[in-house]
């Protein structure tokens, strides 16, 4: 059984930006996932991970530059 690896494809501070592009990925077809989002805001310096299976970071990179 092969199991995908999961990468971070960018760090957001900002809750309601890291939604926006999960759901414009999702659009895509792009499975994607949000990791710390219940600890916003507790650490500065931290922030919500959009992690994606590492086979889709092209397309999903493309997405995003739209």
């Amino acid at each position: 059984m092969t199991q995908d690896k999961t990468i971070v494809l960018h760090t957001y501070t900002d809750m309601l930006e890291a939604k926006m592009i999960q759901d414009k990925l999702k659009e895509n077809g792009i499975d994607s996932f949000l990791n710390d989002e219940n600890v916003l805001g507790l650490d500065p310096v931290g922030g919500a991970e959009l992690r994606i299976f590492e086979k889709d970071k092209e397309a999903a990179e493309t997405i995003i530059r739209g």
